[in-house]
């Protein structure tokens, strides 16, 4: 994906990407999904819009390409990213991303530098 915006968090939550999930699918204006990747294991997956992507990662976890780590002993990590063909804006996404995330709880959010 040729990108006009990525970025990233690191948070903390108290629930599972099951809890996770469950919580998105009651009060997201997004679809999301369970997925699963060698170098993430699974993790939740959007797209609000055309050629935009939001994924939760859990950690740590250990996979083929060795250990996801975050800034914690344990936690989320987000990464969002919009296509140069999306309609979507950074600000929008990451205004309903918040919202999102206070709806789940999460703490000690802080920007990090987008991974892949």
């Amino acid at each position: 994906m040729r990108t006009k915006a990525s970025w990233a968090y690191d948070f903390l939550c108290d629930r599972s990407l099951e809890d996770i999930i469950a919580v998105l699918d009651k009060e997201s204006p997004w679809a999301w999904e369970v997925r699963d990747s060698a170098w993430y294991g699974d993790y939740l997956s959007t797209s609000p819009a055309a050629d935009c992507r939001v994924t939760i990662h859990s950690y740590p976890y250990a996979g083929d390409a060795g250990w996801f780590l975050g800034l914690h002993d344990s936690g989320f990590s987000a990464l969002l990213r919009i296509g140069t063909e999306s309609p979507a804006e950074r600000p929008a996404v990451d205004e309903t991303f918040h919202m999102l995330l206070a709806k789940l709880g999460a703490r000690s959010l802080t920007e990090i530098e987008p991974y892949d």
